[in-house]
């Protein structure tokens, strides 16, 4: 069964679907609804966002924290699994936090918040996940945190519980999350919600609210699309592919196999055994994928191929694969097509999923060789997979997807 559209959830109600799973409206800020959902029906406090003036090509979700509530845009991240928010008392690096992303969060201020104690379950378990051998400030019995991103960004601050307000009047009383005193980080959001699979992660937290673990969206490719992300059971359509979720070392990603990469229905010139040499991360929070070298310069030869005999040139941009438009309407219909194979289906992408325009108007792909972010990982980002519904079955160890949801 394909989403209902946006109209429909707002008759329904913002909270649980028919599915009965936990479901937010998904939208860019610019739709031209926006303003009236506001008025009628208050969707800052249960929906995502992508902001392009935040941080490009990112989405972010409103949460509700503290007593009283106090709302805080923070991304949506599958790549890692603890949240957290600026916190009013940092005293270290202090980031500014823009009115679009909310107020920044002060304990102080709410009467349900607590620190979490150092010997704790939770504080354990972020302290192994993050390589922190000890890290507590004894006199307060105060788990302290750390965590750090690929890109070099962090957050260090203090772990806390607080009342975590859901739609349809739900609420988690005790929901862990950092409360950040020394981030940095680029995006003007307020933190980041993680939706790994450690215990710890909004997803496990909320997740415990569903009789099923499993999470789902739709993030649109436009400004005019709508979308969805839920929390609970799915409605399994024929139309959506599965194969296996797998384990990734020790760490808590969602990981898939991938067999084959093809352009035009024809395999990339490379040896197929390279594929097994890495698992694919599938990363919400990153905007491009990245494949293995050898992987992406096989892509790179097959694509330009076909593009020069289109009329296109090659651009200059690094890793980066780019072509100089005429300055005459893309066709993109007429561009290649690529295909990802997984263990037991194919990602057959759509054009927009596979090119986008730049900024100088030259038309890019997606992909991006692994050693521009961490060597040896492969990524798939939320630009390959806009418009798809995804589904992260845990109980099931699957990974869904499922082309034009939304």
């Amino acid at each position: 069964m394909v989403a209902p559209p946006f109209g429909q959830l707002l008759t329904c109600g913002i909270g649980l679907n028919s599915d009965g799973a936990f479901q937010f409206p998904v939208f860019h800020k610019n739709h031209p609804s926006f303003s009236s959902w506001i008025q009628t029906s208050n969707l800052p406090e249960a929906t995502v966002t992508r902001d392009d003036s935040l941080r490009e090509n990112v989405f972010f979700m409103a949460i509700n924290l503290g007593t009283p509530a106090v709302s805080n845009l923070v991304t949506i991240d599958t790549g890692s699994s603890l949240s957290w928010v600026q916190c009013g008392h940092c005293g270290m690096r202090c980031r500014w936090q823009p009115g679009s992303a909310r107020p920044i969060f002060n304990p102080f201020n709410s009467s349900s918040y607590q620190n979490v104690r150092c010997s704790t379950e939770a504080c354990h378990a972020i302290h192994k996940s993050t390589g922190i051998t000890s890290a507590c400030v004894d006199e307060k019995d105060t788990c302290l945190y750390r965590i750090r991103y690929a890109l070099g960004e962090y957050s260090v601050g203090y772990l806390g519980k607080d009342k975590l307000s859901l739609p349809n009047s739900y609420a988690i009383d005790d929901f862990i999350f950092g409360c950040g005193g020394d981030n940095l980080y680029n995006g003007l959001n307020a933190g980041i919600i993680g939706f790994g699979d450690e215990n710890y992660s909004f997803f496990n937290q909320v997740a415990q609210q569903s009789n099923y673990r499993a999470f789902s969206y739709c993030f649109p490719s436009n400004h005019e699309s709508e979308g969805f992300l839920s929390i609970g059971p799915y409605a399994r359509d024929e139309r959506l592919m599965f194969t296996g979720l797998i384990s990734y070392s020790h760490l808590p990603f969602y990981a898939i196999q991938q067999l084959d990469m093809m352009v035009n229905g024809i395999s990339l010139e490379i040896d197929p055994r390279i594929y097994s040499t890495a698992v694919t991360v599938i990363d919400s929070g990153t905007t491009d994928s990245f494949i293995l070298s050898p992987i992406f310069h096989a892509l790179d030869r097959a694509v330009t191929t076909a593009m020069l005999a289109k009329g296109y040139v090659r651009g200059s941009a690094a890793n980066k694969i780019c072509f100089v438009t005429s300055g005459d309407s893309i066709n993109w219909n007429d561009l290649p097509a690529v295909e990802m194979k997984f263990a037991t289906s194919t990602l057959v992408l759509r054009m927009e999923n596979v090119f986008y325009v730049n900024t100088d108007d030259s038309i890019c792909l997606t992909f991006q060789p692994d050693d521009a972010v961490v060597k040896g990982v492969q990524i798939l980002g939320n630009r390959a997979l806009r418009s798809f519904r995804v589904v992260y079955d845990i109980q099931d160890r699957i990974f869904g997807f499922q082309a034009g949801a939304c």
